[in-house]
């Protein structure tokens, strides 16, 4: 029975050989996101590949490979092949990988409760809102050290949220720490986007929507503070 590497390395060295590589060598690294690093020269490549997709089929191991390759030879597609897309945003992906993600990530509480402020009661009042649905398999957390460059960030394939512990404050409007939810919510509920592209008009059209937005904005401006 071949081994997840040797499936790993053959695929990888297939898809490369159609694209001149003769020498393609491809190893699991334990990455906190999912992603792919590679070192290229005149016909080698070496590539460490996230070890999640450490049980994937061998179809979807040669898709991947096929949109590295593009990505390596200047030619990166325009679409990212269905055999990928489907697998790696399906629910059974989430149920698989999502505890690895979260012990992998270090300045989290893994506890959507802080000391002043609820996630969950947030998360209900965007519900109530109207603006989000239920969805038992995100994962909520404040940050154990307050975070001023990013205070909300989350991971969409793993359905895993982070919000600043700086919100955690009573002094600062619930309205303000619902909104930062929202918006990582909303990148949630919008899916994968494999090409990164993550603050477009459509997103900012739903951002909007929240009924308090510019309040919302402005403190987060008053406190030097960016979603």
């Amino acid at each position: 029975m071949m081994t997840a590497e040797k499936i790993l390395n053959e695929s990888f060295g297939k898809i490369g050989k159609a694209y001149g590589y003769d020498s393609v060598n491809a190893t699991f690294t334990e990455f906190k996101e999912f992603k792919v690093k590679w070192t290229r020269s005149n016909g080698w490549a070496e590539f460490e590949v996230s070890d999640y997709t450490k049980d994937a089929p061998p179809e979807v191991l040669r898709a991947l490979a096929e949109v590295i390759f593009s990505k390596v030879s200047g030619k990166e597609k325009d679409n990212y092949p269905e055999d990928f897309l489907k697998w790696i945003t399906a629910d059974e992906f989430v149920d698989r990988k999502q505890s690895t993600y979260l012990a992998r990530c270090r300045n989290v509480t893994r506890t959507p409760k802080g000391e002043h402020v609820d996630l969950n009661e947030s998360y209900r009042r965007l519900e109530d809102l109207g603006l989000v649905k239920r969805d038992d398999k995100i994962v909520m957390n404040w940050t154990k050290q307050p975070n001023v460059k990013r205070v909300g960030y989350c991971s969409v394939l793993m359905k895993v949220i982070t919000i600043s512990s700086i919100f955690d404050n009573p002094s600062i409007p619930e309205f303000v720490s619902d909104y930062v939810l929202y918006h990582e919510l909303i990148h949630l509920f919008k899916g994968y986007d494999p090409f990164g592209r993550k603050h477009g008009t459509d997103f900012r059209t739903l951002e909007r929507l929240y009924p308090e937005y510019a309040e919302a904005e402005d403190w987060l401006k008053r406190l030097r503070l960016y979603v």
